[in-house]
């Protein structure tokens, strides 16, 4: 936005700086988006043998003793339910990761797809934190759960709407 002065000479309006707020608010996504997709991933690919440690501490025996009782079905059972929720974590990490980076002119829209995404977030990172699992995954859980959180707060801050409607009356 410009204006001119009585001489003809045309200003330029004063930068519009960007609040703390929106900063942290990709930082925190971007952090919540990477802790659920590394999740993903280790629970997508680790197969039978994340299920047998898995297995192996819920049920306090060693791993040796899961492998030797034959229990197929039970580790095979237990490595898709891993594999569907690694990819819902996956998807949803993703989606916080990118838009978390989206966010940076704190616009309507990339607000709204990261708290959607938060959200979906902070249910597959919140199974993942109640339910029997190592303690890797419940860690990043713990982490992506926060995140999630934290991230739909500060995206909503009013600081973050003052900055994107100012960036919009600017152009």
């Amino acid at each position: 936005m410009t204006s001119q002065t009585a001489a003809g000479s045309v200003q330029a309006a004063p930068a519009v700086s960007r609040p703390g707020t929106l900063l942290a608010a990709i930082v925190v996504a971007v952090a919540g988006g990477l802790a659920t997709v590394v999740n993903g991933i280790l629970m997508a690919t680790g197969g039978d043998d994340l299920a047998i440690d898995i297995l192996a501490s819920a049920l306090g025996e060693p791993a040796e003793s899961i492998r030797a009782a034959g229990a197929d079905f039970v580790v095979a059972e237990v490595a898709d339910t891993l594999s569907g929720r690694g990819t819902m974590a996956l998807a949803f990490g993703g989606g916080l990761l990118v838009f978390g980076l989206l966010l940076a002119r704190a616009a309507l829209w990339a607000r709204i797809l990261v708290t959607i995404f938060a959200l979906l977030t902070v249910l597959i990172a919140g199974r993942v934190v109640t339910d029997d699992g190592t303690g890797t995954l419940i860690a990043l859980g713990v982490a992506g759960l926060l995140c999630a959180l934290v991230t739909i707060v500060l995206a909503w801050l009013p600081a973050n709407g003052r900055y994107a409607k100012a960036l919009k009356n600017a152009r």
